[in-house]
């Protein structure tokens, strides 16, 4: 499975901090994003191949750090192969 973590750019270092103390691998993708109709910096976090329950415990951990309303986890069936 594929997760992608929606959040706020705010506070990236400790989103880093929380994501390697989490998991062994992950990719930060810098977007704009759009909440309530404002405009703001985005990060999307993809991890694959975790449980859920460490990806509902780095969602929670981020969005306490953010201070945000809501953090958007997608889930995205996947197949992905380490070669």
């Amino acid at each position: 499975m594929l997760y992608r973590i929606y959040t706020e750019d705010k506070n990236r270092a400790k989103v880093i901090d929380i994501l390697n103390r989490n998991v062994d691998g992950y990719t930060l993708i810098e977007a704009h994003g759009c909440w309530k109709k404002q405009w703001e910096e985005s990060l999307i976090i993809e991890i694959v191949d975790e449980p859920i329950e460490a990806i509902w415990h780095i969602s929670k951990a981020i969005k306490n750090v953010n201070k945000q309303e809501a953090v958007l986890i997608v889930k995205c069936p996947s197949i992905s192969e380490y070669i």
